[in-house]
Protein backbone atom coordinates (compact mmCIF):
# COMPACT_ATOMS: atom_id res chain seq x y z
CA UNK A 1 0.00 0.00 0.00
CA UNK A 2 2.97 2.05 1.08
CA UNK A 3 4.40 1.98 -2.23
CA UNK A 4 1.96 2.30 -4.41
CA UNK A 5 1.03 6.03 -2.20
CA UNK A 6 4.78 6.88 -3.44
CA UNK A 7 4.50 6.37 -6.99
CA UNK A 8 1.23 8.33 -6.64
CA UNK A 9 3.07 11.33 -5.71
CA UNK A 10 5.73 10.61 -7.86
CA UNK A 11 3.78 10.60 -11.16
CA UNK A 12 2.44 14.04 -10.64
CA UNK A 13 5.73 15.29 -9.89
CA UNK A 14 6.99 13.91 -12.80
CA UNK A 15 4.50 15.40 -14.91
CA UNK A 16 5.37 18.88 -13.45
CA UNK A 17 8.57 17.98 -14.31
CA UNK A 18 8.23 17.32 -17.47
CA UNK A 19 5.79 20.89 -18.15
CA UNK A 20 8.96 22.91 -17.19
CA UNK A 21 10.79 21.35 -19.44
CA UNK A 22 8.47 21.85 -22.61
CA UNK A 23 8.04 25.95 -21.51
CA UNK A 24 11.50 26.19 -22.08
CA UNK A 25 11.42 27.70 -25.07
CA UNK A 26 8.80 30.50 -24.20
CA UNK A 27 10.18 31.74 -21.02
CA UNK A 28 8.39 34.96 -21.09
CA UNK A 29 4.15 34.15 -22.34
CA UNK A 30 1.54 37.01 -21.50
CA UNK A 31 0.91 35.21 -17.90
CA UNK A 32 4.32 36.12 -16.52
CA UNK A 33 5.17 39.38 -18.71
CA UNK A 34 7.06 42.33 -17.06
CA UNK A 35 4.44 45.02 -16.60
CA UNK A 36 7.14 47.51 -16.79
CA UNK A 37 9.13 46.30 -19.44
CA UNK A 38 8.83 49.06 -21.55
CA UNK A 39 9.89 51.72 -19.42
CA UNK A 40 13.29 49.41 -18.32
CA UNK A 41 14.03 49.52 -21.87
CA UNK A 42 14.16 53.27 -22.22
CA UNK A 43 16.13 53.22 -18.99
CA UNK A 44 18.52 50.42 -20.34
CA UNK A 45 18.76 53.10 -23.71
CA UNK A 46 19.28 56.15 -22.11
CA UNK A 47 22.22 54.11 -19.56
CA UNK A 48 24.76 54.58 -22.64
CA UNK A 49 23.54 57.87 -24.07
CA UNK A 50 22.28 59.65 -20.82
CA UNK A 51 23.08 58.64 -17.70
CA UNK A 52 21.77 61.61 -15.56
CA UNK A 53 17.76 61.13 -17.55
CA UNK A 54 18.46 57.31 -16.93
CA UNK A 55 18.91 58.04 -12.85
CA UNK A 56 15.84 60.67 -12.98
CA UNK A 57 13.55 58.16 -15.01
CA UNK A 58 14.25 55.70 -12.19
CA UNK A 59 13.36 57.69 -9.68
CA UNK A 60 10.43 58.72 -11.43
CA UNK A 61 9.14 55.38 -12.17
CA UNK A 62 9.95 54.18 -8.09
CA UNK A 63 7.81 57.31 -7.45
CA UNK A 64 4.98 56.49 -9.56
CA UNK A 65 4.87 52.80 -9.17
CA UNK A 66 4.01 50.05 -6.06
CA UNK A 67 7.01 48.35 -5.91
CA UNK A 68 5.10 45.12 -4.34
CA UNK A 69 3.40 44.88 -7.27
CA UNK A 70 6.15 44.49 -9.22
CA UNK A 71 7.05 40.73 -11.03
CA UNK A 72 9.98 39.33 -9.98
CA UNK A 73 11.67 39.83 -13.27
CA UNK A 74 10.78 43.58 -13.14
CA UNK A 75 11.90 43.88 -9.65
CA UNK A 76 14.87 42.42 -10.03
CA UNK A 77 15.93 44.34 -13.52
CA UNK A 78 14.97 47.53 -11.25
CA UNK A 79 17.69 46.86 -8.76
CA UNK A 80 20.00 46.25 -11.88
CA UNK A 81 19.39 49.40 -13.60
CA UNK A 82 19.95 51.55 -10.43
CA UNK A 83 23.40 50.11 -9.63
CA UNK A 84 24.34 50.68 -13.11
CA UNK A 85 22.76 54.76 -12.64
CA UNK A 86 24.49 55.15 -9.75
CA UNK A 87 27.76 53.89 -11.35
CA UNK A 88 27.04 55.92 -14.47
CA UNK A 89 26.55 58.82 -12.14
CA UNK A 90 29.53 58.49 -9.76
CA UNK A 91 26.52 58.53 -7.24
CA UNK A 92 27.57 54.78 -6.22
CA UNK A 93 27.40 54.29 -2.08
CA UNK A 94 27.16 51.85 0.40
CA UNK A 95 23.34 52.14 0.47
CA UNK A 96 23.00 51.15 -3.57
CA UNK A 97 20.86 48.19 -3.63
CA UNK A 98 22.82 44.44 -2.91
CA UNK A 99 23.21 42.61 -6.09
CA UNK A 100 23.89 39.39 -4.75
CA UNK A 101 19.95 38.16 -4.92
CA UNK A 102 19.75 39.27 -8.56
CA UNK A 103 22.29 37.30 -9.65
CA UNK A 104 20.34 34.50 -7.69
CA UNK A 105 17.21 35.12 -9.34
CA UNK A 106 19.09 35.61 -12.93
CA UNK A 107 21.19 32.56 -12.34
CA UNK A 108 17.85 29.93 -11.46
CA UNK A 109 15.85 31.82 -14.50
CA UNK A 110 18.95 31.01 -16.75
CA UNK A 111 18.97 26.86 -15.75
CA UNK A 112 15.16 27.00 -16.53
CA UNK A 113 15.71 29.00 -19.84
CA UNK A 114 19.52 28.27 -21.29
CA UNK A 115 18.55 29.63 -24.73
CA UNK A 116 17.22 32.55 -23.33
CA UNK A 117 19.77 35.10 -24.70
CA UNK A 118 18.57 38.23 -23.02
CA UNK A 119 18.29 36.68 -19.50
CA UNK A 120 21.88 35.00 -19.99
CA UNK A 121 23.14 39.26 -20.91
CA UNK A 122 21.30 39.97 -17.43
CA UNK A 123 22.90 37.45 -15.85
CA UNK A 124 26.33 39.00 -16.98
CA UNK A 125 25.59 42.47 -16.16
CA UNK A 126 24.39 41.61 -12.62
CA UNK A 127 27.81 40.07 -12.47
CA UNK A 128 29.56 42.67 -13.58
CA UNK A 129 27.84 45.73 -11.40
CA UNK A 130 28.08 43.17 -8.40
CA UNK A 131 32.24 43.63 -9.31
CA UNK A 132 31.87 47.16 -9.42
CA UNK A 133 30.17 47.32 -6.09
CA UNK A 134 32.31 44.70 -4.15
CA UNK A 135 35.60 47.16 -6.20
CA UNK A 136 33.97 50.25 -4.63
CA UNK A 137 33.73 48.24 -1.17
CA UNK A 138 37.50 47.84 -1.96
CA UNK A 139 36.78 44.01 -2.16
CA UNK A 140 39.37 43.15 -5.24
CA UNK A 141 39.07 39.00 -4.61
CA UNK A 142 35.23 39.24 -4.46
CA UNK A 143 35.45 42.13 -7.62
CA UNK A 144 37.96 39.68 -9.22
CA UNK A 145 35.73 36.71 -8.86
CA UNK A 146 32.72 38.22 -9.57
CA UNK A 147 33.95 39.76 -13.49
CA UNK A 148 35.51 36.44 -14.01
CA UNK A 149 31.77 34.84 -13.84
CA UNK A 150 30.53 37.14 -16.07
CA UNK A 151 33.05 36.24 -18.45
CA UNK A 152 32.08 32.80 -17.66
CA UNK A 153 28.49 33.44 -18.56
CA UNK A 154 29.32 35.41 -21.70
CA UNK A 155 31.34 32.43 -22.98
CA UNK A 156 28.98 29.96 -23.03
CA UNK A 157 27.18 31.59 -26.77
CA UNK A 158 29.46 31.66 -29.24
CA UNK A 159 27.37 34.12 -31.26
CA UNK A 160 27.95 37.32 -29.07
CA UNK A 161 30.61 38.54 -31.43
CA UNK A 162 27.82 39.22 -33.74
CA UNK A 163 26.55 41.82 -31.11
CA UNK A 164 28.67 45.62 -30.76
CA UNK A 165 27.15 46.36 -27.23
CA UNK A 166 27.61 42.63 -26.05
CA UNK A 167 31.02 42.39 -27.72
CA UNK A 168 31.96 46.03 -25.91
CA UNK A 169 30.59 44.68 -22.64
CA UNK A 170 33.32 41.39 -22.99
CA UNK A 171 35.91 44.37 -23.36
CA UNK A 172 34.68 46.31 -20.51
CA UNK A 173 35.17 42.99 -18.65
CA UNK A 174 38.47 41.97 -19.59
CA UNK A 175 39.38 45.68 -18.94
CA UNK A 176 38.39 45.48 -15.20
CA UNK A 177 40.38 42.17 -14.49
CA UNK A 178 43.48 43.52 -16.25
CA UNK A 179 43.08 46.45 -13.93
CA UNK A 180 42.93 44.13 -11.20
CA UNK A 181 45.97 42.14 -12.50
CA UNK A 182 48.27 45.50 -13.32
CA UNK A 183 47.23 46.75 -9.42
CA UNK A 184 48.44 43.04 -8.41
CA UNK A 185 51.97 43.43 -10.20
CA UNK A 186 50.75 40.32 -12.01
CA UNK A 187 52.13 41.73 -15.53
CA UNK A 188 51.63 38.96 -17.92
CA UNK A 189 48.18 37.91 -16.82
CA UNK A 190 47.33 42.01 -17.00
CA UNK A 191 48.74 42.01 -20.47
CA UNK A 192 46.89 39.22 -21.78
CA UNK A 193 43.50 40.47 -20.48
CA UNK A 194 44.60 43.54 -21.40
CA UNK A 195 45.00 42.04 -25.39
CA UNK A 196 41.80 40.30 -25.34
CA UNK A 197 40.02 43.83 -24.25
CA UNK A 198 41.88 44.98 -27.17
CA UNK A 199 40.51 42.79 -29.56
CA UNK A 200 36.86 43.29 -28.29
CA UNK A 201 36.61 46.77 -29.05
CA UNK A 202 35.62 48.50 -32.37
CA UNK A 203 36.09 52.27 -31.72
CA UNK A 204 39.57 53.77 -31.85
CA UNK A 205 39.14 55.91 -28.58
CA UNK A 206 38.82 52.50 -26.93
CA UNK A 207 41.61 50.28 -28.55
CA UNK A 208 44.08 53.46 -27.78
CA UNK A 209 43.43 53.18 -24.46
CA UNK A 210 43.70 50.14 -24.07
CA UNK A 211 47.02 50.55 -26.21
CA UNK A 212 48.25 53.23 -23.26
CA UNK A 213 47.25 50.98 -20.40
CA UNK A 214 49.44 48.21 -22.08
CA UNK A 215 52.59 50.74 -22.65
CA UNK A 216 51.83 51.51 -18.64
CA UNK A 217 52.56 47.90 -17.95
CA UNK A 218 55.63 47.26 -20.02
CA UNK A 219 56.46 51.23 -18.32
CA UNK A 220 56.19 48.99 -14.60
CA UNK A 221 58.38 46.47 -16.14
CA UNK A 222 60.79 48.90 -16.84
CA UNK A 223 60.60 48.53 -20.45
CA UNK A 224 61.21 51.31 -21.26
CA UNK A 225 61.51 51.44 -25.47
CA UNK A 226 58.65 48.99 -25.77
CA UNK A 227 56.27 51.34 -23.46
CA UNK A 228 56.83 54.17 -25.82
CA UNK A 229 56.72 51.86 -28.60
CA UNK A 230 53.15 50.98 -27.81
CA UNK A 231 52.56 54.01 -26.96
CA UNK A 232 53.47 55.83 -30.25
CA UNK A 233 50.92 53.28 -31.59
CA UNK A 234 48.11 54.59 -29.76
CA UNK A 235 48.71 57.82 -30.23
CA UNK A 236 47.78 57.07 -34.69
CA UNK A 237 44.56 56.37 -33.15
CA UNK A 238 43.65 59.11 -30.87
CA UNK A 239 45.94 61.66 -29.38
CA UNK A 240 46.44 62.72 -25.68
CA UNK A 241 49.63 64.31 -25.51
CA UNK A 242 52.68 62.08 -23.57
CA UNK A 243 51.64 62.64 -19.79
CA UNK A 244 50.95 59.11 -19.74
CA UNK A 245 54.23 58.06 -20.84
CA UNK A 246 56.69 60.60 -18.64
CA UNK A 247 58.38 57.96 -16.70
CA UNK A 248 59.68 55.78 -19.69
CA UNK A 249 61.25 58.87 -21.13
CA UNK A 250 62.74 59.83 -18.09
CA UNK A 251 63.54 56.21 -17.38
CA UNK A 252 65.16 55.87 -20.79
CA UNK A 253 67.07 59.00 -19.74
CA UNK A 254 68.18 57.96 -16.68
CA UNK A 255 69.59 54.52 -17.72
CA UNK A 256 71.86 56.91 -20.44
CA UNK A 257 72.83 58.76 -17.48
CA UNK A 258 71.62 62.14 -18.59
CA UNK A 259 70.70 63.00 -15.17
CA UNK A 260 69.65 66.54 -16.20
CA UNK A 261 67.42 65.58 -18.76
CA UNK A 262 65.62 62.87 -16.66
CA UNK A 263 65.16 64.51 -13.31
CA UNK A 264 62.05 67.18 -14.98
CA UNK A 265 60.37 63.83 -16.79
CA UNK A 266 60.97 62.32 -13.32
CA UNK A 267 59.32 64.40 -11.31
CA UNK A 268 56.14 64.92 -13.88
CA UNK A 269 55.79 60.89 -12.98
CA UNK A 270 56.21 60.83 -9.57
CA UNK A 271 53.79 64.14 -9.24
CA UNK A 272 51.19 62.64 -11.98
CA UNK A 273 51.93 59.07 -12.63
CA UNK A 274 50.12 55.60 -11.29
CA UNK A 275 51.30 54.28 -8.47
CA UNK A 276 54.29 52.31 -10.54
CA UNK A 277 55.36 54.99 -11.99
CA UNK A 278 55.58 57.14 -8.64
CA UNK A 279 57.68 54.26 -7.49
CA UNK A 280 59.66 53.59 -9.81
CA UNK A 281 60.65 57.30 -10.47
CA UNK A 282 60.97 57.57 -6.54
CA UNK A 283 63.94 55.52 -6.81
CA UNK A 284 65.76 56.90 -9.21
CA UNK A 285 65.28 60.46 -7.79
CA UNK A 286 66.49 59.27 -4.71
CA UNK A 287 69.33 58.00 -6.25
CA UNK A 288 69.97 61.29 -8.03
CA UNK A 289 69.57 63.42 -5.30
CA UNK A 290 71.78 61.35 -3.02
CA UNK A 291 74.36 61.77 -5.82
CA UNK A 292 73.85 65.74 -5.90
CA UNK A 293 73.69 66.01 -2.02
CA UNK A 294 69.99 66.73 -1.48
CA UNK A 295 69.90 64.93 1.64
CA UNK A 296 65.98 66.26 2.39
CA UNK A 297 64.82 65.10 -1.22
CA UNK A 298 66.68 61.81 -1.23
CA UNK A 299 64.77 61.29 2.55
CA UNK A 300 61.54 62.39 0.75
CA UNK A 301 61.52 59.71 -2.20
CA UNK A 302 62.74 56.94 -0.25
CA UNK A 303 60.28 57.05 2.27
CA UNK A 304 57.70 57.29 -0.14
CA UNK A 305 59.33 54.06 -1.67
CA UNK A 306 59.44 52.32 1.76
CA UNK A 307 56.07 52.99 2.42
CA UNK A 308 55.08 51.45 -1.00
CA UNK A 309 56.81 48.78 -0.65
CA UNK A 310 55.30 47.71 2.51
CA UNK A 311 51.88 48.16 0.97
CA UNK A 312 52.88 45.68 -1.20
CA UNK A 313 53.86 43.27 1.12
CA UNK A 314 50.41 43.80 2.94
CA UNK A 315 49.10 42.84 -0.81
CA UNK A 316 50.51 39.72 -1.25
CA UNK A 317 47.81 37.40 0.41
CA UNK A 318 44.99 39.23 -1.63
CA UNK A 319 47.53 38.83 -4.83
CA UNK A 320 47.93 34.92 -4.27
CA UNK A 321 43.83 34.47 -4.66
CA UNK A 322 44.03 36.78 -7.38
CA UNK A 323 46.35 34.72 -9.05
CA UNK A 324 45.06 31.94 -8.07
CA UNK A 325 41.47 32.60 -9.80
CA UNK A 326 43.01 33.76 -12.73
CA UNK A 327 45.12 30.27 -13.64
CA UNK A 328 41.67 28.62 -12.52
CA UNK A 329 39.66 30.65 -15.16
CA UNK A 330 42.36 30.00 -17.77
CA UNK A 331 42.40 26.40 -16.76
CA UNK A 332 38.45 25.66 -16.54
CA UNK A 333 37.93 27.01 -20.42
CA UNK A 334 36.25 24.11 -22.73
CA UNK A 335 34.95 24.41 -25.52
CA UNK A 336 31.68 26.37 -25.10
CA UNK A 337 28.44 24.18 -25.71
CA UNK A 338 26.32 24.06 -28.45
CA UNK A 339 22.91 25.50 -27.91
CA UNK A 340 20.14 23.19 -29.10
CA UNK A 341 17.67 20.21 -28.37
CA UNK A 342 19.79 18.29 -27.17
CA UNK A 343 20.79 19.74 -24.09
CA UNK A 344 17.14 19.87 -23.29
CA UNK A 345 16.73 16.22 -23.72
CA UNK A 346 19.34 15.27 -21.67
CA UNK A 347 17.88 18.10 -18.62
CA UNK A 348 14.63 16.08 -19.17
CA UNK A 349 16.30 12.54 -18.56
CA UNK A 350 18.34 13.65 -15.87
CA UNK A 351 15.35 14.92 -14.01
CA UNK A 352 13.43 12.01 -14.88
CA UNK A 353 16.01 9.59 -13.22
CA UNK A 354 16.25 11.86 -10.02
CA UNK A 355 12.27 11.41 -9.70
CA UNK A 356 12.75 7.64 -9.73
CA UNK A 357 15.68 7.85 -7.61
CA UNK A 358 13.86 9.75 -5.10
CA UNK A 359 10.73 7.48 -5.10
CA UNK A 360 12.84 4.59 -4.56
CA UNK A 361 15.08 5.89 -1.51
CA UNK A 362 11.92 7.08 0.02
CA UNK A 363 10.28 3.48 -0.37
CA UNK A 364 13.67 1.91 1.16
CA UNK A 365 13.92 4.54 4.60
CA UNK A 366 10.10 3.58 5.05
CA UNK A 367 10.27 -0.20 4.64
CA UNK A 368 13.42 0.20 6.78
CA UNK A 369 12.61 2.26 9.60
CA UNK A 370 12.14 0.14 12.45
CA UNK A 371 15.74 -1.20 11.57
CA UNK A 372 17.21 2.44 11.41
CA UNK A 373 16.04 3.14 14.64
CA UNK A 374 17.52 -0.09 16.36
CA UNK A 375 20.91 0.58 15.09
CA UNK A 376 20.66 4.69 16.26
CA UNK A 377 19.60 3.27 19.40
CA UNK A 378 22.71 0.30 19.39
CA UNK A 379 25.11 3.61 18.52
CA UNK A 380 23.98 5.44 21.45
CA UNK A 381 24.36 2.35 23.55
CA UNK A 382 28.07 2.39 22.46
CA UNK A 383 28.83 5.60 22.71
CA UNK A 384 27.52 6.03 26.50
CA UNK A 385 29.76 3.06 27.84
CA UNK A 386 32.69 4.56 25.81
CA UNK A 387 32.12 7.86 28.33
CA UNK A 388 31.84 6.03 31.56
CA UNK A 389 34.85 3.54 30.33
CA UNK A 390 36.98 7.13 29.26
CA UNK A 391 35.87 9.49 32.27
CA UNK A 392 38.05 8.68 34.37
CA UNK A 393 40.92 8.80 32.72
CA UNK A 394 43.44 11.87 32.13
CA UNK A 395 43.90 13.32 28.92
CA UNK A 396 47.31 13.06 27.54
CA UNK A 397 49.01 15.99 25.98
CA UNK A 398 50.83 15.54 22.68
CA UNK A 399 53.50 17.26 22.39
CA UNK A 400 54.33 19.53 19.30
CA UNK A 401 57.52 17.50 17.14
CA UNK A 402 59.65 19.57 15.00
CA UNK A 403 60.24 18.01 11.53
CA UNK A 404 63.11 18.33 10.88
CA UNK A 405 62.89 16.08 7.59
CA UNK A 406 60.34 18.19 6.68
CA UNK A 407 62.28 21.79 6.90
CA UNK A 408 64.83 20.22 5.47
CA UNK A 409 63.06 19.66 2.32
CA UNK A 410 61.38 23.43 2.12
CA UNK A 411 64.93 24.90 2.70
CA UNK A 412 66.41 22.30 -0.37
CA UNK A 413 63.27 23.58 -2.31
CA UNK A 414 64.17 27.20 -1.74
CA UNK A 415 67.78 26.74 -2.07
CA UNK A 416 67.28 24.79 -5.56
CA UNK A 417 64.43 27.20 -7.07
CA UNK A 418 64.97 29.22 -10.17
CA UNK A 419 65.22 32.48 -8.71
CA UNK A 420 67.96 31.09 -6.44
CA UNK A 421 69.87 29.51 -9.00
CA UNK A 422 70.01 32.96 -10.73
CA UNK A 423 71.21 34.93 -7.87
CA UNK A 424 74.34 32.38 -7.15
CA UNK A 425 75.24 31.91 -10.86
CA UNK A 426 75.27 35.59 -11.10
CA UNK A 427 77.69 36.01 -8.01
CA UNK A 428 79.85 32.75 -8.96
CA UNK A 429 83.62 32.56 -9.59
CA UNK A 430 83.43 36.36 -9.15
CA UNK A 431 86.26 37.63 -6.41
CA UNK A 432 83.77 40.10 -4.87
CA UNK A 433 85.45 41.43 -1.58
CA UNK A 434 85.11 44.15 0.72
CA UNK A 435 87.20 46.60 -1.10
CA UNK A 436 85.98 46.00 -4.99
CA UNK A 437 82.06 45.95 -4.34
CA UNK A 438 81.77 49.01 -6.68
CA UNK A 439 83.10 47.34 -9.54
CA UNK A 440 80.19 45.32 -10.03
CA UNK A 441 77.67 47.62 -10.92
CA UNK A 442 75.82 45.13 -12.98
CA UNK A 443 75.08 42.55 -10.55
CA UNK A 444 72.36 44.77 -9.47
CA UNK A 445 69.05 42.50 -9.07
CA UNK A 446 65.83 43.98 -10.55
CA UNK A 447 63.06 44.76 -8.50
CA UNK A 448 61.33 41.79 -9.59
CA UNK A 449 64.19 39.70 -8.80
CA UNK A 450 63.49 40.37 -5.14
CA UNK A 451 59.60 40.03 -5.68
CA UNK A 452 59.98 36.42 -6.91
CA UNK A 453 62.94 35.59 -3.96
CA UNK A 454 60.03 36.31 -1.48
CA UNK A 455 57.67 34.96 -3.76
CA UNK A 456 59.94 31.50 -3.31
CA UNK A 457 60.62 32.23 0.19
CA UNK A 458 57.02 31.97 1.18
CA UNK A 459 56.20 29.46 -0.88
CA UNK A 460 58.46 27.10 0.89
CA UNK A 461 58.14 28.33 4.14
CA UNK A 462 53.98 29.73 3.75
CA UNK A 463 53.45 33.32 5.25
CA UNK A 464 57.27 33.80 5.84
CA UNK A 465 57.66 37.53 5.39
CA UNK A 466 54.07 38.40 6.69
CA UNK A 467 54.64 36.55 9.66
CA UNK A 468 58.83 37.95 10.26
CA UNK A 469 57.16 41.45 9.69
CA UNK A 470 54.76 41.06 12.09
CA UNK A 471 56.93 39.67 14.79
CA UNK A 472 59.62 41.69 14.31
CA UNK A 473 58.18 45.33 13.94
CA UNK A 474 61.48 46.90 13.53
CA UNK A 475 62.28 45.09 10.96
CA UNK A 476 60.84 46.41 6.89
CA UNK A 477 60.50 45.15 3.79
CA UNK A 478 64.29 46.32 3.02
CA UNK A 479 65.45 43.96 5.67
CA UNK A 480 63.17 41.15 4.47
CA UNK A 481 65.00 40.76 1.03
CA UNK A 482 68.00 40.93 2.78
CA UNK A 483 67.65 38.20 4.79
CA UNK A 484 66.29 36.06 2.06
CA UNK A 485 69.68 36.80 0.38
CA UNK A 486 71.53 35.93 3.45
CA UNK A 487 69.13 32.54 3.51
CA UNK A 488 71.65 31.57 0.48
CA UNK A 489 74.47 31.44 1.76
CA UNK A 490 75.74 35.15 0.57
CA UNK A 491 78.13 37.16 2.11
CA UNK A 492 77.78 41.15 3.01
CA UNK A 493 79.79 41.82 -0.12
CA UNK A 494 78.18 39.64 -2.05
CA UNK A 495 74.67 40.92 -1.11
CA UNK A 496 76.10 44.64 -1.32
CA UNK A 497 76.48 44.07 -4.95
CA UNK A 498 73.07 42.12 -5.18
CA UNK A 499 71.47 44.92 -3.70
CA UNK A 500 73.27 48.18 -5.02
CA UNK A 501 74.75 49.46 -1.74
CA UNK A 502 77.77 49.62 -0.14
CA UNK A 503 79.40 47.01 2.07
CA UNK A 504 78.98 49.32 4.98
CA UNK A 505 75.20 49.28 3.99
CA UNK A 506 74.97 45.99 3.39
CA UNK A 507 76.87 45.17 6.66
CA UNK A 508 74.74 47.27 9.10
CA UNK A 509 71.36 45.36 7.35
CA UNK A 510 73.20 42.45 8.51
CA UNK A 511 73.88 43.47 12.31
CA UNK A 512 70.51 45.30 12.51
CA UNK A 513 68.96 42.25 11.68
CA UNK A 514 71.12 39.43 14.29
CA UNK A 515 70.00 41.95 16.63
CA UNK A 516 66.73 41.96 16.25
CA UNK A 517 66.79 38.13 15.89
CA UNK A 518 68.98 37.39 18.55
CA UNK A 519 69.18 33.99 17.58
CA UNK A 520 73.45 33.75 16.94
CA UNK A 521 75.80 36.14 15.20
CA UNK A 522 75.44 34.89 12.00
CA UNK A 523 72.82 36.08 9.71
CA UNK A 524 72.28 32.66 8.09
CA UNK A 525 72.35 30.77 10.99
CA UNK A 526 69.87 32.79 12.50
CA UNK A 527 67.64 32.60 9.87
CA UNK A 528 67.71 28.63 10.10
CA UNK A 529 66.70 28.82 13.41
CA UNK A 530 64.33 31.17 13.52
CA UNK A 531 62.90 28.78 10.27
CA UNK A 532 63.44 25.82 12.52
CA UNK A 533 61.09 27.48 15.70
CA UNK A 534 58.03 28.64 13.32
CA UNK A 535 58.23 25.72 11.10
Amino acid sequence: MKKQSIIWVAIPLLWVLLGACSGRKSPFGSHNAPLHSQELKTVETLLETDPKTALDSLNVLKQRIDLSQLTRLDANELQLREVQAHYKNRCLTESSPDLAPVVLYYDSLWTAYPDNAEVQFLLANTYYYKGVEAAFANDDVAAFSDYLNALKVMQQRVDWDEQLSAKRFIGLTYTRLSEILYRYSLDDAALATCRQAFEHYSSDADRAAMLRYEAAIFQAERNYDKALSVFQEAETLVSVGDNLIQMAIGGQLFEAQQFDSAVPHLQRAFATGDGFARVDAAVKLAEISRDRGLTDDELRYTRFYVESSMMESRMASRKMEIGYLYDEFNRSKTEIPSSNGEGNSTLFVILALLVVVIALMTYIIIRNRKRISHIESKITTIEQQHEQETSDKEPEMVQPVHDETRFQESLKMFLSSDIALKINKMVDGKDIMIKNVNVFPKLKLKEMDFIELVREANHCFPDFSMRLLRQYTDLNVTDLRHGCLALLGLNDAQMAVLEGISYSGSNRRTNKFIGVLQLGDNLEQALLTYLKMNY
